[in-house]
């Protein structure tokens, strides 16, 4: 009796053969507007995809047709890899991503280069409700726990976050390039 692993490997052809051409096609006219995604890859990472997820199963399901599925998980794939690019375009303006991030060069305009007691200086100007959730969220703690201990809901935790980075990103962003000229 073979195992799991044993399966794919010996099944994995048939399923490259079969599945393929089917989604090949598709994920052409997917990529043919999105700029770096080659379709080949949004494939294989399906194939993949279908092999972890049904790697323990694959004698159970026999021949029950998969079109439906791999292309959902296709088209899913997709639209994570856009948004991802569109959080990456966004990340370049914004100098609270770092440069590994980016994976851009040493001159990357940073919170890098903010001293601790500028930032500090900064979330002391923070409005008193949102340096306070931003404090308790330094210290590690998750929205629930950050609401239940003042006594709000999750979303206004949420909210105050976004608000006080948004302005912590106002109050330090003149600093950012200071001494790199």
């Amino acid at each position: 009796m073979t195992n799991a692993g044993e399966r794919v490997a010996l099944n994995y052809d048939h399923w490259q053969d079969k599945y393929y051409q089917l989604l090949l096609p598709i994920a052409e006219r997917l990529c043919r507007g999105a700029q770096g995604l080659d379709p080949k890859d949004l494939v294989q990472e399906t194939l993949l995809r279908f092999i972890k997820h049904f790697a323990g199963s694959l004698d159970d399901r026999g021949d029950e047709p998969m079109d439906g599925w791999l292309i959902a998980v296709m088209n899913r794939h997709f639209v994570d890899l856009q948004r991802s690019a569109m959080g990456r375009k966004r990340a370049e303006d914004d100098p609270t991503i770092t440069r590994w991030t980016l994976g851009q060069g040493e001159n990357t305009s940073t919170y890098e280069r903010i001293t601790p007691e500028r930032f500090d200086r900064a979330v002391d100007q923070l409005p008193q409700l949102q340096r306070v959730t931003f404090l308790l969220h330094v210290q590690g703690l998750g929205n629930q726990e950050i609401a239940r201990r003042l006594n709000i809901k999750p979303n206004a935790v949420a909210k105050r976050l976004f608000d006080a980075r948004q302005r912590l990103n106002e109050l330090l962003l003149p600093y950012v390039d200071e001494g790199t000229h």
